[in-house]
Order: C-alpha cells, then sequence, then structure tokens
C-alpha cells in the first residue's frame, strides 16, 4: 500500500476545482484569458500526477488488471447507468444502442457527462506508457536521453493531433461524425509525455521541501508565456496550440501548483480541505457534472444572471459531489465500484 503524501493530495485538490471551473460558464461562455490559463496546464497536471506512482515494474498483465479495475469500471459502470436513465425517463435525444455505442467508444465530445473521457484514456496511457518503458527502458537512461524519449512522442503527437476529428462513418444507415478515436488514442502520444515526466520528476515532486528560486521561474514563464500570446491547451477538442508555448505553459503551471501546494501543506486546515478533495478527485471528475450542468440549466430559466448562475453550480458542483463521495464511503458496492478515498 502506497504512502499519501499530503501535497499530492492538495495538488491532485487543486487540479480538480480547476477542472470543475473549467467547465463552468463563467470560464466556458467567454472562452477568454481566464478560460486560456486554466486549460493550458489542467489537464496535463494530471497527467504529471498521475504518473508519479505508477509503477513499471509490475507484469503487464497486472498493471491491464489494475487499471482496469480502478479506471474503466467506475466509467463503464458511471457511463452505462447515466445512459439507461436518460432512456427511461424520455431525456435520450438519440437512441439507446447509439448512445451505448458512444460510451464504449469513449471520447468526451460524445458523452452526456464529458469529463468522464478521462479515465478510459488514462487507461490507455497507463497501459502504452509501461510498454514505451519497458521496451525502451527510459528510466535507466541519462537524463538528456530521457529528455528526448519524452520530447519525440509529445512532437508526433502534437503533429497529428486533429487529423482523427471530424472523421465521417456510417454506423447503420445513420451518416455519423466521429471526433476522435476510441479511447480518445489520438492525443495519447501528448498525454502519455506528460504522464512519462511525472514518472521520471518522482523524486522531486514527491520532496515536500519547497523550492523559492525555481518557483519564481516557472511564474515567470506562466505569466509571461500568457500575456505575450493566446496560445493554449484544450486536448479534449483536440487543442494545442504552439508546441514550445503550449508544452512550457503546461509545464510551468503544473510546476506552479506542486510548490504552491508543498508550502500549503504546512497549515493543517488547508491540507484537510484540499487534501480532502483531492483524495476524492476521481468522485468529484466523475459527478461534478451532473450537479453543475443541470443546475445551471434549471436556474437558466429563472434568471439571466448567469455570472451569479456559474458561481452557485460550482459550488454546488463540489459539495453535491462530495455528498456522492461520502456514500460511496459507506456502502461496500459502491466502494468497490469506485474505490475507498477515506485516508489510509
Amino acid at each position: 500500500m502506497q504512502l499519501r503524501l499530503p501535497h499530492i493530495d492538495i495538488a491532485r485538490g487543486i487540479g480538480i476545482l480547476l477542472v470543475v471551473a473549467g467547465h463552468n460558464w463563467i470560464i466556458l461562455s467567454s472562452k477568454g484569458e481566464l478560460y486560456r490559463v486554466v486549460y493550458s496546464f489542467h489537464i496535463p497536471l494530471f497527467f504529471v500526477l498521475s504518473g508519479i506512482f505508477f509503477n513499471y515494474e509490475k507484469s503487464f498483465i497486472h498493471t491491464v488488471k489494475e487499471k482496469f479495475r480502478v479506471l474503466l469500471v467506475p466509467y463503464f459502470f458511471t457511463a452505462i447507468i447515466v445512459e439507461l436513465i436518460s432512456s427511461l425517463t424520455g431525456l435520450q435525444s438519440t437512441s439507446l444502442g447509439k448512445s451505448l455505442f458512444w460510451v464504449f467508444y469513449g471520447t468526451g465530445p460524445h458523452l452526456k457527462w464529458v469529463g468522464l473521457w478521462f479515465l478510459p484514456h488514462l487507461f490507455l496511457v497507463s497501459i502504452f506508457c509501461w510498454t514505451y518503458f519497458n521496451i525502451f527502458k527510459v528510466q535507466q537512461l541519462k537524463w538528456y536521453f530521457q529528455i528526448v524519449m519524452l520530447i519525440i512522442p509529445l512532437i508526433v503527437g502534437w503533429l497529428n493531433i486533429r487529423s482523427f476529428w471530424g472523421m465521417e462513418y456510417t454506423l447503420g444507415n445513420l451518416p455519423i461524425k466521429v471526433n476522435g478515436l476510441p479511447f480518445s488514442a489520438d492525443i495519447l502520444l501528448i498525454s502519455s509525455s506528460y504522464f512519462m515526466f511525472g514518472s521520471l520528476a518522482k523524486s522531486w515532486i514527491k520532496n515536500q521541501q519547497v523550492q523559492f528560486i525555481p518557483f519564481v521561474v516557472a511564474a515567470v514563464i506562466f505569466l509571461g508565456g500568457h500575456a505575450i500570446t493566446d496560445s493554449s491547451t484544450d486536448l479534449n477538442l483536440r487543442r494545442y496550440d504552439n508546441l514550445i508555448i503550449a508544452t512550457s505553459l503546461a509545464i510551468a503551471g503544473s510546476f506552479i501548483v506542486i510548490v504552491v501546494s508543498k508550502w500549503f501543506a504546512r497549515f493543517s486546515a488547508v491540507e484537510k480541505i484540499l487534501g480532502y478533495l483531492g483524495r476524492n478527485s476521481l468522485i468529484i471528475l466523475i459527478f461534478h457534472s451532473f450537479f453543475q450542468d443541470n443546475l445551471f440549466v434549471l436556474l437558466s430559466e429563472y434568471t439571466k444572471r448567469f455570472f451569479y448562475v456559474g458561481l452557485i453550480t460550482f459550488v454546488t458542483a463540489i459539495i453535491g459531489s462530495i455528498v456522492v463521495a461520502e456514500i460511496i464511503n459507506r456502502v461496500k458496492f459502491l466502494q468497490f465500484i469506485y474505490g475507498n478515498s477515506k485516508p489510509n
């Protein structure tokens, strides 16, 4: 059993708050500077954090079984239940068969709860990175060769990021437009680069010492990059504007969150709140769309002050997801599906 590190839980807590905020009307409606700032690093941050504790020494079969259990079981269980309920309540705009097809296809633009795309994709990333590390023995290379081994898939992925967007097929007798490959495999090389970066940098990331000068450098890169360019990232929509700038912003933003988390870990009250959110980040990721999206639609019928509606739905999404997490932690069957987030 892996020892939990408070600052890693805090970083996940900050990250999941950014994910919920990124799906909120306040940020999405204008696609302005706040959108570009948040989206430039919040998903790469989660791939970096996911790579920290990944064990490449486990067997391939063990890795597949473990990641299937942790990622695909909650994904399929939740997504299928959502489609069945939508069909039974008459909220389904398409046939149940077509909706289930999109569940097994597993890309964000075709899912009712968009954030679910991360789970099957992370499963794919884990399997790819295990294979990549074990074939090329990346962790045994000199640091400069490790950088090269991270850059190569990143470049290839960036060059092909829109290659599988807007594909047209025929499903039965119906023409359909498909965005992305199954499980978002078309962005696999980009996301895997961040995952492997987290794995290779795990010694520094796990170290709880706050490093002030590197933090300042990262802050200058991040703020300066956003000040001089509109470049940003949205992997779900296959946006990765400029290879060098977008990558620099993603790494610098992730670095800033990790350092800030190390500093926050010194304050027990902050650690308890953000650490709790971090331990329940999977549940918040899965369920926040239900509360945030549906409440926004409901409140929008009564008021057009969308900024305040956005604030209310953001808070409700967090609180509602926490309630779901507490229920899951008390029901054995749901613990089996989603895991138990209670600290060891």
